[in-house]
């Protein structure tokens, strides 16, 4: 069982993450739109973010 602190910064962070990659994968998109090849690897550290903030919720949850 997980102490209330804990769960609430897990849930918190989790959050976080997820904003983080919404924002870096739009940015990205953007650039890449606009010719930036590399900006591909902007995705693909979103992806990162986004599986991390998965990962912190599912444990905030339980």
């Amino acid at each position: 069982m997980l102490s209330p602190a804990f769960r609430t910064c897990m849930l918190l962070f989790g959050v976080e993450c997820n904003l983080v990659a919404a924002v870096l994968f739009v940015a990205s998109l953007v650039s890449w739109g606009t010719g930036y090849e590399p900006a591909f690897l902007g995705m693909i550290l979103a992806l990162g973010f986004f599986v991390t903030g998965i990962g912190a919720l599912a444990v905030g949850r339980t």
